[in-house]
């Protein structure tokens, strides 16, 4: 593994993000995360980390597994339960998410385009397709996964209202409870 991929592997099990183009550092405050160093400080706009453990376990079952991006080499990776397990020691056919999880998840989607996440985030989620995520799963944009959501169904309701600052709890759940064919049932 090169250094870069441990040092990128250990970001994220640290729950923090390495910008290697800016001075200073990329802190929580509320709703946004602040980059600040030197001369320039600039705001990038997050959806909240709060609630997104229900985002993340309707995007696990669509997006997470370990042939899509429930594995290291994706640069967008989703941890979890059902994939891509943190700890070397957990299966990833048993068990819940841990927390950790979540966290490296959340950091994984907010730091794929924070600019584009960023203008997103300060439009109320209109236009959300100028995200990567969205035209992929949507299909709009070539992916090797295919249509994984298709505009207001249950996966589509999840991420969009997420992306808004409101979790819409019950598209989550029925997006979780998603089992892809011949796959083993979900875990209550």
């Amino acid at each position: 593994m090169t250094r870069w991929w441990m040092l990128l592997r250990a970001s994220m099990t640290c729950g923090f993000v390495l910008v290697p183009a800016c001075e200073g550092a990329i802190t929580e405050r509320g709703q946004g995360l602040g980059v600040s160093g030197g001369e320039q400080s600039q705001q990038l706009l997050a959806p909240a980390r709060a609630g997104f453990e229900a985002v993340a376990n309707a995007m696990q079952p669509h997006c997470g597994t370990l042939d899509c991006h429930g594995q290291w080499g994706r640069n967008l990776r989703l941890f979890g339960g059902r994939g891509l397990r943190l700890h070397p020691k957990d299966n990833a056919a048993e068990g819940t998410t841990t927390p950790e999880e979540f966290d490296a998840t959340y950091w994984s989607v907010v730091a794929l385009e924070p600019e584009i996440l960023t203008a997103v985030v300060a439009d109320h989620g209109v236009r959300s397709e100028r995200l990567t995520l969205i035209r992929k799963a949507r299909n709009y944009e070539k992916h090797k996964g295919g249509t994984c959501m298709v505009v207001n169904d249950s996966l589509d309701r999840c991420v969009s209202s997420w992306l808004v600052g409101s979790v819409e709890g019950e598209a989550c759940k029925i997006a979780a409870d998603f089992n892809r064919p011949g796959a083993p049932p979900s875990q209550p």
